[in-house]
């Protein structure tokens, strides 16, 4: 075998390497990446998928009383609890109490920790209440309406048909508005307490010119 021929041979391995390796780092490489996207891309829309079982869009409850009396929830989203599943979190709340008497008390907040089961609802951020000619604003409010006699019997003390803003309230009326930690409202009495948390402070009171 002369020398030019064993060049060409020796050219012509080298070329077949060099395609070999080209092709598996262009295309094997490239092949390779994009089953790792599109793996990386399922994994991401089955946790997505998971997520959005536990949210709710347009959610809506409401509970009527024997008096006669409704309690109605509303909220773009709600989260429930995996672990519970009465428990929710709201997003985007307005709540309203509607009494047998017609009188109305609309409530609002950013977010609510809400159970399904009692009705019992913390509302969070952002807190306003609106009662006739009266508007309250806090940073919390806790609403709890009728328990049932079991739990009255287990919990003596327990509260029920109680509204309580807490934290930050302000307190207006036509003529005056009142500054305290706390504000209770009775469900059936309709009365209003008002109070701070240390006694030795005072409710501040400032009159409203129209």
């Amino acid at each position: 075998m002369n020398k030019k021929t064993l060049i060409q041979i020796f050219l012509t391995t080298i070329l077949i390497i060099a395609s070999f390796l080209i092709f598996n780092f262009f295309y094997v490489s490239k092949e390779d990446n994009q089953n790792l996207e599109t793996k990386k891309n399922t994994d991401i829309n089955d946790k997505l998928k998971n997520t959005d079982k536990n949210i709710i869009k347009d959610v809506e409850y409401s509970l009527n009383n024997d008096k006669g009396d409704i309690y109605k929830v509303i909220a773009d989203f709600g989260e429930v609890k995996i672990d519970n599943p009465d428990l929710m979190f709201l997003t985007n709340v307005t709540a309203t109490v509607i009494f047998s008497d017609k009188m109305n008390i609309i409530l609002t907040s950013d977010f609510a920790n809400f159970n399904s089961k009692t009705f019992e609802t913390t509302f969070l951020n952002n807190v306003q209440v609106k009662k006739n000619n009266e508007k309250i604003t806090g940073d919390e409010l806790y609403l709890v309406l009728e328990n049932d006699d079991k739990e009255i019997l287990d919990k003596p003390n327990i509260e029920e048909n109680l509204i309580r803003i807490s934290y930050n309230v302000i307190y207006k009326k036509p003529g005056y508005s009142l500054k305290a930690d706390i504000l209770e409202l009775d469900l059936i009495t309709k009365n209003i307490k008002i109070y701070m948390l240390n006694e030795k402070q005072k409710i501040l009171a400032k009159s409203i010119i129209d």
